[in-house]
C-alpha cells in the first residue's frame, strides 16, 4: 500500500489544501510526469451515468487497457482560459497523489481541445448514498457491513488530513463515497476547489440542496467561508454521514428548502438520536451517539480530531470477523441480482422472454450479475436502458451533484441495431467526420422536431470548432435519448457520409 504523502513543500509554506473554496494549491511548477495524459480517443463506449453541477460522468472503456473506467468532464458551457485550465491540472496533479485503500485512484487527466476530464477507477456499486437510499426493494445492510464503512471512511479521510500538506476534503457526504465490488470505501470528489468554484461560476445548477446537509454552521458566513478552512469541517461532515448510515434515513429530510436547513443547524438543530431515528439494537449505540454528539458540535474545537474517532473505533470492528462482512456483502448482491433478473418490462411483452427462466443454472444466487441478460432480445434491452437512466437521474432529488457508477446492472452487449447505441459507439468517428452541413441540418431538424430545446441549441451553437459543437450534439443525445439519435443518423445518410457505415436500421 502505497502512502501517497507527497511532500511539496512544508505544511508552513503551502498551509492545508482546500476542497471547496480557497486558493491553496501547490507551487505552479511544471506538472507531475506521474499525471497520465489519457488521450480522448482512447475512451470508447461511453455509457452516460449523470450530470450535475460539477460536470459529467461517463464509464467508459480504456481501448488499451481493457477495462471500464470513470471519466467526468468540465461542464462545457464555456471554454476556459489557460490560467484556470492550468489550477484545475494542478489540483488533478495533487489527487494523483493521494494514494490509499480508500481513496479513489486518479489514473490520468483527458485534456483536449475544450475538453478537460478526470479519469479514475470505475466503482460498478455506486455509492453509499444509493446503498442507502436505493428502492426496488431497499436491501438490508447489515451492521457489521455498516460499520465497516464508517470505519474505512475515516481512515480514509484520516489519511488525507496526514498529507503533507495536509489535504482537506470539505465536500464529504455519502453521494462521494463510492463503493467498489466488494463494498469497500472509496472517497471521491476531494482536491477539487477550483474545479467546483469554476463550474459553479457558469452552470445553472444548484449543488447546494445536497451540500447544505452536511456543512457546518460556520461555514455560512460568507468571511469564514473563504478563510482557508479547518480539518473540523470534514469531521461534522462525517458526524451526519454516521447518522446516515446507522438511520438509514435523509438527513433533515422534512426541511423544505436549503435555508430551512442552515436556519435550523444555525440556531443548534441536529438529526434526531432518539429511538426513533437511532433504534435501541444498533451495536455499541452509546459510543456511535457520543461520536456524532461531538463531531457535530457547534464550536469547531470541541469536535473530534479522526485519529480520535479511529481510536474509538477500532475495538469495535476487531469485534467482527471477515466472514460476517462477506456475508452481508452476498446478501446485498444476491438482492441486486434477483431485482435484476425479475425486473418487468413496462411495454408488451410479445418478444419477450423472463431472463430467469434460463439463467438459474447458470446464474446462481450469489452471482454479482447474470451474464446471459445481454443475450436477450432487443425489446427487453431498450425497455430496461430508459427506466433505469430515469431511476438513476431522480436517485436523490435535494442534490443535483455527480454522482458515479449506477445500482443497477447494465448488459455489456447492448442491441447495435439501435441508433443511440449506434451513435454513442460511432462518438469519435462522428466527432471527426460529421461535416458543418450535416452538423446544421441536425440541428434544424431537431429543433423543428421539437426534441432539442432552444438552451442545448445555444449551448451546442457557442463552441468554438466543429468538433466541440460535435461533441457537445453527442453529448445532448447520451441525454435525450433514441429519437434524437435517430435523426442524427438519418442527417448522415442524408449527406452520404458512407465512411460512417453500417448504419442501423430505422
Amino acid at each position: 500500500m502505497s502512502t501517497g504523502s507527497s511532500s511539496t513543500g512544508s505544511s508552513q509554506e503551502l498551509g492545508p489544501v482546500l476542497c471547496s473554496g480557497g486558493n491553496a494549491y501547490v507551487r505552479t511548477d511544471s506538472i507531475s510526469s506521474n499525471l497520465q495524459v489519457i488521450p480522448y480517443h482512447k475512451l470508447v463506449d461511453l455509457r452516460f451515468i449523470n450530470k450535475g453541477a460539477y460536470g459529467t460522468v461517463h464509464s467508459t472503456l480504456h481501448s488499451d487497457w481493457r477495462t471500464r473506467v470513470a471519466v467526468k468532464f468540465f461542464p462545457t458551457e464555456r471554454q476556459l482560459v489557460d490560467s484556470e485550465r492550468n489550477k484545475i491540472l494542478k489540483e488533478a496533479d495533487i489527487l494523483h497523489k493521494a494514494r490509499f485503500s480508500f481513496i479513489l485512484p486518479i489514473l490520468g487527466i483527458c485534456y483536449e481541445e475544450d475538453n478537460i476530464g478526470i479519469v479514475t477507477e470505475y466503482m460498478p456499486n455506486g455509492s453509499l448514498n444509493q446503498l442507502l437510499h436505493e428502492d426496488n426493494p431497499s436491501p438490508e445492510i447489515v451492521w457489521p457491513l455498516r460499520l465497516r464503512i464508517l470505519y474505512e471512511i475515516a481512515l480514509g479521510v484520516n489519511f488525507l488530513h496526514n498529507m503533507t500538506p495536509p489535504l482537506l476534503h470539505h465536500d464529504l457526504k455519502t453521494p462521494n463515497i463510492l463503493l467498489d465490488s466488494e463494498f469497500h470505501v472509496k472517497i471521491a470528489d476531494f482536491g477539487l476547489s477550483k474545479w467546483r468554484m469554476l463550474s459553479q461560476s457558469f452552470s445553472d445548477q444548484n449543488p447546494a440542496g445536497g451540500t447544505i446537509i452536511y456543512m457546518p454552521p460556520e461555514m455560512y458566513e460568507p468571511s469564514i467561508k473563504n478563510s482557508r478552512g479547518s480539518v473540523k469541517h470534514d469531521m461534522y461532515s462525517y458526524a451526519i454521514i454516521m447518522w446516515e448510515v446507522l438511520s438509514r434515513k435523509q438527513p433533515y429530510e422534512g426541511a423544505t428548502n436549503p435555508m430551512q436547513i442552515m436556519f435550523s443547524v444555525a440556531k443548534g438543530s441536529r438529526p434526531d438520536t432518539s429511538e426513533e431515528s437511532l433504534p435501541d439494537d444498533i451495536p455499541h449505540r452509546d459510543l456511535f451517539v457520543s461520536l456524532m454528539q461531538s463531531g457535530w458540535a457547534g464550536d469547531p474545537n470541541d469536535r473530534p480530531a479522526f485519529l480520535k474517532c479511529l481510536l474509538e473505533l477500532e475495538p469495535v470492528i476487531r469485534r467482527y470477523d471477515e466472514i460476517s462482512m462477506l456475508e452481508g456483502v452476498l446478501q446485498i448482491k444476491r438482492a441486486r441480482n434477483n431485482i435484476a433478473c425479475t425486473s418487468t418490462p413496462s411495454q408488451p411483452m410479445e418478444e419477450y422472454t423472463h431472463p430467469c427462466t434460463s439463467i438459474q443454472s447458470s446464474c446462481p444466487v450469489t452471482s454479482t450479475g447474470c451474464p446471459s441478460i445481454a443475450s436477450r432480445s432487443p425489446s427487453f434491452l431498450n425497455v430496461d436502458k430508459e427506466d433505469i437512466k430515469w431511476k438513476l437521474s431522480d436517485e436523490r432529488k435535494p442534490t443535483s451533484e455527480v454522482e458515479y457508477s449506477p445500482i443497477y446492472i447494465f448488459p455489456e452487449q447492448e442491441s447495435p441495431s439501435t441508433a443511440l447505441t449506434w451513435v454513442l459507439r460511432k462518438r469519435d468517428q462522428i466527432i471527426s467526420q460529421m461535416t458543418d452541413a450535416c452538423l446544421n441540418q441536425c440541428l434544424d431538424a431537431l429543433i423543428s422536431n421539437m426534441i432539442l430545446f432552444k438552451e442545448d441549441y445555444e449551448l451546442i451553437k457557442a463552441k468554438s470548432t466543429r468538433s466541440a459543437k460535435v461533441r457537445k450534439l453527442i453529448d445532448t443525445c447520451d441525454l435525450k435519448g433514441e429519437l434524437f439519435a435517430r435523426i442524427i443518423v438519418q442527417k448522415l445518410k442524408d449527406n452520404k457520409q458512407y465512411n460512417l457505415r453500417p448504419f442501423p436500421e430505422i
